[in-house]
Parts: structure tokens; sequence; C-alpha cells
């Protein structure tokens, strides 16, 4: 063949001949999909799936991973952006996971707009219905201190996920952990949301959490949960212990009883049926993180074929060192009920205290202890638990101070 001479293999039969006779019987990649990592869940890719696993690379234990395109090639100290030291999790395939809700940007947007929209709908309403005026004005001191603390305990564990969303492995991961962490956060702005709406119709209740502040910051009620809350936050760098012991443990016992059980439930019996509607909002927030928990930490780590003995020891350690501290918490917690102001047996009687708390120990050995084989007492967490029912623990800053439904 002359220099520069063309060749036009696919018409010349003895060039086609040339080819084949210097080409591997077998073919060299057996791989005949672009997508090396991507498993679809069902039959194809659902837009979710598309729209989160093809902004990333690899995790760097996979063969061939190069980190090409990732945010930042190295941590400091030269730990890769998706590297297994992040957690003592094990898993051969990471990609597996897939968030219950599907939820990527656009549709959590979306949600969260549409809450908006709903919340206002609900204070034109009961604005227009004056609902605040059914009120009992000794519960009021309540909304003002005790319900804005709540918003220092939904934004703590907002917080907790900001390294969990940065270490965790695979976008499927990282987009789940990053909105659930968004959940929080709107739970206490949700609360927020609620207090400022009440000051616009109530005398003298003021917005800002000056008092709601010194309660949570001072007040033994609220030393052993934000004792853990800080823990988590500051003390916590495995995303996954961040991830099990917030959701798993700490909301699930001590924040479902606070949302549900103390003002849910007793909020109607003091003439206020707005707070329930503003929590019902966290509470949907609070299902729908124990599907991805479940999911992630159920279906895809204490169930994993190759490290699945592994993984529920990592977990019921975890659970080991977060269970007595959020007992704890919820052991402050219930002295709050000796403050109760004129409440009755039915609204504040040991009996139905000791039956709510009942209620979610049992539901959280349901959802999460049985999840990994954790062997749970639960009438003996429940007798934990009721210890705290003991006036000495109250403390108050002034929250009972006169103010009264506008006229």
């Amino acid at each position: 063949m002359k220099q520069g001479q063309s060749i036009r293999a696919a018409f010349e039969p003895e060039r086609i001949m040339e080819i084949r006779k210097v080409s591997p019987a077998e073919p060299l990649e057996k791989q005949r999909t672009m997508s090396y990592y991507v498993v679809p869940e069902g039959k194809r890719l659902t837009e979710y799936e598309q729209l989160t696993a093809y902004a990333q690379q690899s995790a760097d234990y996979a063969g061939g991973g190069i980190e090409v395109g990732e945010y930042q090639q190295k941590h400091a100290g030269g730990r890769g952006a998706y590297a297994n030291e992040t957690t003592e999790l094990i898993n051969r395939d990471w990609f597996k996971f897939r968030d219950p809700d599907r939820r990527w940007f656009y549709p959590a947007v979306k949600a969260k707009a549409e809450d908006g929209r709903t919340a206002d709908r609900f204070m034109k309403a009961a604005s227009s219905e004056g609902l605040v005026r059914l009120i009992e004005r000794d519960w009021i001191g309540f909304l003002d201190v005790d319900f804005g603390a709540l918003t220092f305990y939904e934004y703590g564990l907002f917080n907790a996920h900001s390294s969990a969303t940065k270490d965790s492995i695979s976008d499927f991961v990282k987009t789940w952990v990053a909105l659930t962490a968004f959940d929080k956060n709107d739970a206490a702005q949700m609360v927020q949301t609620e207090r400022v709406f009440l000051s616009k119709q109530i005398e003298n209740f003021d917005a800002d959490l000056v008092r709601a502040k010194e309660v949570w910051t001072k007040s033994p009620i609220y030393a052993g949960i934000r004792e853990a809350v800080e823990r988590l936050w500051g003390d916590t760098y495995d995303w996954g212990e961040i991830l099990w012991a917030s959701h798993a443990i700490i909301d699930a016992i001590y924040g479902q009883f606070v949302r549900r059980e103390f003002f849910q439930r007793i909020a109607p019996a003091y003439g206020d049926n707005i707070t329930p509607w503003f929590l019902s909002q966290a509470s949907g927030y609070a299902q729908t993180a124990k599907g991805g928990v479940r999911r992630l930490f159920g279906d895809n780590l204490a169930n994993d074929p190759d490290f699945g003995l592994h993984n529920r020891a990592v977990i019921r350690a975890w659970t080991d060192k977060w269970l007595p501290v959020t007992l704890a918490g919820l052991r402050g917690f219930v002295g709050i009920y000796a403050q109760l102001p004129n409440a009755s047996e039915k609204v504040a009687g040991r009996s139905v205290v000791e039956e709510g708390v009942e209620r979610v120990m049992q539901d959280w050995a349901t959802d999460f202890a049985h999840l990994i084989g954790y062997e749970a007492d639960v009438a003996g967490l429940v007798a934990e638990v009721m210890s705290g029912m003991d006036p000495a623990l109250a403390y108050r800053s002034d929250a009972t101070k006169s103010i009264q439904p506008i006229s």
C-alpha cells in the first residue's frame, strides 16, 4: 500500500479477510453497555435512576474507578470523594440502593412548594375562622416556649446531615440523604411558621426564640436530648452512624413521642387544633425517612449476602451507643407533664403517658430493632423512660406570663 492511499475495508474483500485473520475469536469486552455500574431496579431505567446515577463515575473500590467528574478529586489528606473509610458499613454495590419514593431535585422542590401552598391555605382558613380564640391561655405558654424548643431539636438533626451528605457513597445515597435532611429543616421551619402565625393574632406572643432557646439550653427537661443532638452533630463522623442514630433511634423514639404523643394528642385538649395540623407535615417526613432507612440499612446492608453479618454487628453496636442517650432524653422530657395546667388524668395521668411511651417503643422495635435482629425489651425500655415523671425535674423560664388571644 502506497503512502497516502485510502483503504476502503468495507468494500474490499481482501482487506476484510486480513482484518478477520488478526481479530480475536472472542470479544475483548463482553460488557455491552455504557453504564457498567447501574442496574435498573425494574425492567428499564426510570427517570429518577437516569438523573441520579449518571452524574457519578464510580466509587473508589470499583475496578478502573478514577473518580472522573467528581465535585473534587480528593479530600484533605488524600481521601477520595467516594471512599470506603467514610463508614464502618460494607457493601459490594452501593449503587443498588434506591429511594422508595424515587425523589430527585425537581419532584422534591415541587412537593415542597405544594406543602407551602397547603400551609398558606390552612392559615387563611384558620385566621378567617378565628381558631386561635379556642386556645386556652395556659396552653399558649407551651406554644411560646416548649413548642419553640422543638425547632432547635429539628434544626440540630438537619445540621447533623451535612457531613453525611458529603461523605456517603454513591449518588443514590447522597440524594436521599440530602432530601431527608431538608425534610428536617422544613420540620423546624413549620414549627416557627406556626409561631409567627400565632404572634399576629395573640397579644404579647413574641415569635422570636429567645425564651425557647433559654429553656432548650438550660432546662433539665431538654438536657438529655440536647446532649444527644450535639454529640450527633459535632462528634460523629461515620455517615452511616449519623443516619441510623438520627432516624432509626433519636427521631423514631424522642421525635415521635414529642410530636405525636405530646403536642398532637394534648393540644386539642386545650382547644388548640392548629398545632396538630402543622406537625402532620413532620410526621409525614418521618414516615418517608423510615422507608429509606429500612431500604438502605435493611435490604441493602443487614441483608447483604456477603457482608450482612458484619453490618448487623456494626448497626447493633450503634444502637447500643445511641439508645441509652435517647432514652435519657425522653426520660427528661416526660417531666414536662407535671407542668401542664389543670390537666385531667385523661391528658396527663401516669397511665396515659405510659401508654404513649409504650406505643412509641413498640413502633420502634417493630420498625427498626427487628430490622437488624436487635433484642428489644419494650417493657424495660418503657419503665426506664417513665422513671422521669418526677415533678422535681420541672423548669420554666417565665413561660406562663400573661399572654392571651386578641379579642
